[in-house]
């Protein structure tokens, strides 16, 4: 009875095929180092940044002015049908700042540091914070209030005692 090894030709097989690859990844990064030294790509980008470098972009070249504002975040929650007031920190002079109250009413503008308003339905609703300054308009901040139900209050009756 004889028994043949069949792991040792695999082996070869293995060390044959791994030497292929190798070989044809050698010969392509070849192929591509070859190819890239023809063109002068890099010369010519070099080139064009130059050239632009010389020009000034007016507007680009101003300082950019950042707007500070956020709003103020507390355990209050409002109250459908009462007035909440919503407060922010870290404003500015200049800016007009102002609130999209997330339930479809008009953005309301701070005045004394706080915007009044009242919620006419319970549920969640996104509040956001707008600045308007020199003619453009950006978006500050944004926090999700939820807007409890109107407490009703039931008169009680006098007590009898007795």
């Amino acid at each position: 009875m004889t028994t043949t090894n069949s792991s040792g030709s695999g082996k070869k097989r293995e060390t044959i095929l791994l030497i292929a690859v190798a070989v044809i990844g050698i010969g392509g990064l070849a192929v591509l180092q070859f190819s890239g030294k023809d063109s002068d790509s890099g010369q010519q980008s070099l080139l064009q940044a130059e050239g632009q470098q010389n020009r000034v972009d007016i507007q680009a070249a101003a300082p950019v002015q950042r707007v500070p504002g956020e709003l103020l975040r507390t355990s209050e929650y409002p109250e459908a049908g009462r007035p909440f007031k919503f407060y922010m920190s870290k404003s500015s002079q200049g800016p007009e700042y102002s609130l999209d109250l997330g339930d479809g009413s008009r953005r309301k503008v701070f005045k004394d540091g706080f915007v009044t308003h009242i919620f006419n339905k319970p549920g969640p609703c996104t509040v956001t914070l707008y600045a308007k300054y020199d003619g453009q308009e950006i978006q500050l901040d944004t926090m999700i209030k939820v807007v409890a139900k109107e407490k009703i209050v039931v008169p009680v009756g006098p007590a009898v005692d007795f």
